[in-house]
């Protein structure tokens, strides 16, 4: 058979330095294929050794600055206090293949914790540190860290679970001290004659072998291990068109969200500053460090973006705070179209990027410049195909659950081997991202929703964030949730719980306002029949992503009356 391509251009992504990306669309296959482009480094090249060499390179350039404390490291000072750190995990007897548990938010000393273990081949597992002991106690029952760093205000949780692993851990204070408890300082004094120079790479470390096990986001329950090699990180973080020597990094996240674990990893691969806080998340404080650091680069969850775009500051005003944002990147779930419109209003179609990707393998598409409410065109070296429930490539706008091949040999869920058959083709080659969605004549990909979320009213498939849209639109909603609840009759009648917004806007919201736009907009098959619920907040995993499958159970716990 003939092969037949289709050559789909893409405009300039102008903010992010590339000059132009083609997308190919491969009929035969029914494969969409983003740009081509070279690795930087070979097979056998590992995070630590790049990051300790940038790090020399750039001696005497500031790379960290500590917010809250105001504490600056340059990159010579980083490059001596991994080496000290990694000799120190040597005489501990840390071994390639050990695992380094991390439960704690950013702070100064932290990240020479991860670049040490980069250098000793030792994979490094970071929890949210405000998860409960039952998940933590879950995650290291599997992962069975050596070693665990945690933060003086969830010490005591991690020392219960410790007592309680089958092989308890040593714990170190990351950010500060308790009486009787080891601390990071230990590490740090252990050998002062210790140079950067000194440091010698891992000599059985490859660019295949695990470097960091990040969690799922556990929306659809505990969260798996999910493990990233030294070279997949590499491709997704090693960008000096993106990332240059005068750029200024900002993300809120700690080190469980893979968004965290990128930004850390892009300031160190590509020599640039990195904002570091454990404040939590307000459109005053973000404002605040962008004025004061002069941030060029900001990383933020789309719920972040959602709250900085409802802003009640002056359009004008707002825009000039922004000013030194050259790129403002949201992801983590889907950016709305009404939240897309106002970033576009403040920074422009150029400056704001939604990104799409996934733990697993980091970025597959951007949205720069294109149609609102897409996920943007595949990214550089990136194959995606769309499936039916019979495993069949689909093509040109037709909507299935979205696969992406691995680039990389990817050591799979750690220690699940079944959850990792579950993710993979018949073939291991592609990825089931376990979204819904469909690519355009143009090489647009459009996420609709998770396949778990999908469910049935009168056999009409009903898509949850294609009626939330609507919801959002209006003045005095903050938040809302699509479900099902159960009915005998149409399998389910389609509901919507709803977080009013602390304004006369909220006050003022009622549940046929809701009603009303759904039904402005939408066919009959998506109108709310099973009530309209307000409610305080919506229940979400540790990074903020809504569990939508316990909405439903909150409502009926809560005993709130539908309206």
């Amino acid at each position: 058979m003939r092969r037949h391509k289709a050559l789909i251009r893409s405009p300039a992504t102008g903010a992010t330095g590339t000059m132009s990306c083609e997308v190919h669309y491969d009929a035969a296959s029914r494969t969409w294929f983003g740009p081509r482009g070279k690795d930087f480094y070979g097979p056998e090249m590992t995070l630590g050794e790049v990051i300790m060499r940038v790090l020399q390179i750039n001696a005497d350039q500031v790379m960290q600055t500590c917010d809250p404390t105001g504490q600056e490291l340059t990159g010579a000072q980083l490059a001596q206090l991994s080496a000290r750190i990694a000799q120190a995990f040597k005489r501990l007897g840390l071994r390639r293949g050990d695992v380094v548990g991390i439960s704690a938010n950013n702070s100064t000393y932290l990240t020479s914790v991860i670049i040490a273990a980069l250098l000793r081949g030792i994979p490094i597992n970071p929890l949210h540190p405000e998860f409960t002991e039952e998940t933590v106690k879950y995650m290291y029952d599997i992962t069975e860290p050596k070693v665990i760093f945690c933060d003086v205000e969830n010490y005591h949780i991690i020392k219960s679970v410790n007592l309680k692993l089958k092989n308890p851990a040593k714990i170190y204070l990351v950010n500060g001290k308790l009486e009787g408890v080891l601390d990071i300082s230990v590490l740090l004094n252990d050998d002062d004659c210790i140079t950067a120079a000194a440091y010698v790479p891992c000599p059985k470390l490859h660019g295949d072998h695990t470097a960091f096990i990040v969690c799922s986001s556990g929306t659809t329950g505990m969260p798996k291990g999910v493990t990233r090699s030294h070279r997949s990180l590499l491709c997704n973080c090693k960008n000096p068109n993106t990332y240059t020597r005068d750029s200024v990094l900002l993300s809120f996240s700690p080190l469980y969200w893979i968004s965290g674990t990128i930004i850390l990893l892009a300031s160190l691969l590509n020599g640039c500053r990195r904002i570091i806080t454990n404040r939590p998340y307000s459109v005053e404080y973000l404002l605040q460090l962008v004025a004061s650091h002069k941030v060029t680069f900001l990383f933020l969850a789309s719920h972040q973006i959602a709250l900085l775009s409802k802003h009640d500051s002056d359009v004008m005003e707002l825009r000039a705070q922004l000013q030194s944002i050259r790129v403002l990147i949201g992801a983590g779930s889907k950016v709305c179209k009404a939240v897309s419109r106002r970033m576009y209003e403040l920074i422009g179609n150029q400056r704001f990027i939604v990104g799409y990707g996934l733990s697993e393998m980091g970025g597959l598409s951007k949205n720069v410049g294109g149609p609102v409410g897409c996920e943007g065109k595949v990214m550089r070296n990136v194959e995606l195909r769309v499936l039916d429930k019979l495993k069949m490539p689909l093509g040109i706008n037709e909507v299935g659950i979205i696969y992406a091949r691995l680039r990389f040999k990817w050591e799979g869920y750690y220690r699940n081997p079944e959850a990792t058959r579950r993710a993979l083709s018949s073939d291991g080659m592609w990825f089931r991202t376990g979204d819904i969605g469909y690519l355009d004549s143009e090489g647009y990909l459009y996420i609709q929703t998770r396949d778990t979320d999908v469910f049935k009213f009168n056999n009409f498939q009903i898509y949850p964030e294609q009626i939330e849209e609507f919801i959002l639109r209006l003045p005095g909603v903050s938040e809302a949730c699509v479900f099902g609840i159960p009915d005998e009759v149409a399998t389910n009648l389609t509901a919507c719980a709803v977080v009013r917004t602390k304004s006369p806007e909220g006050e003022r919201l009622t549940a046929d306002h809701i009603r009303d736009i759904v039904e402005s907009y939408l066919s009959g098959a998506y109108h709310i029949r099973g009530g309209v619920y307000f409610i305080d907040s919506l229940p979400k995993t540790p990074n903020d992503k809504l569990q939508r499958r316990k909405v439903l159970g909150l409502v009926q716990q809560l005993e709130v009356e539908a309206e």
